[in-house]
């Protein structure tokens, strides 16, 4: 980003009003809206729950990682 005459970052303007519309406004692509909520109600982008990812994890105790 070349530098306004006036010393304002443009780039700096553009990432609050997308943090804006996403954060306040709920305006985001689809598949963003799905991960958010995913993230807010299981700690994850995934649609699993922390439960059932223990349970995954406590499956595969023993078998090499690779």
């Amino acid at each position: 980003v070349q530098e306004c005459p006036v010393s304002i970052n443009p780039l700096d303007i553009i990432l609050q009003l997308r943090r804006y519309l996403v954060m306040e406004e709920s305006n985001s692509p689809q598949e963003w809206t799905t991960m958010f909520g995913n993230v807010e109600n299981n700690f994850a982008p995934w649609k699993v729950s922390p439960d059932d990812r223990d349970k995954w994890t406590s499956e595969m105790a023993g078998q090499d990682k690779f």
